[in-house]
């Protein structure tokens, strides 16, 4: 996710949280958050109990694809982006476009 790392600052100026999910356990975004340490929160979804209430793909989640949210401060999902391999990564061209639009 090194694109929404290198554009993080852009998202916080748009009063916007980048909230990453994966269906991995603690263990293993710990492990990761260590040795990259992301400025947004990842959130483990084990089980992929909360990517079925956002009607992510119930197969993506068997390989461990993330999905993006950006919220804003009112906990509003603004975008989302539901990732369907496990090195795809968002284009933050069109997240950011939304972002300023809403603004």
């Amino acid at each position: 996710m090194a694109q929404l790392r290198h554009d993080y600052e852009e998202f916080k100026a748009l009063n916007t949280e980048v909230l990453v999910m994966v269906p991995n356990g603690p263990k293993m975004i710990e492990r990761h958050v260590n040795e990259n340490k992301p400025p947004y929160p990842i959130l483990s979804d084990k089980g992929s109990r909360v990517a079925a209430q956002y009607f992510q793909v119930k197969q993506f989640f068997l390989v461990g694809t993330p999905t993006v949210f950006l919220v804003n401060k009112k906990g509003q999902i603004l975008y989302a982006h539901y990732a369907t391999s496990l090195i795809e990564e968002p284009d933050d061209k069109e997240p950011l476009t939304v972002l300023k639009r809403a603004v």
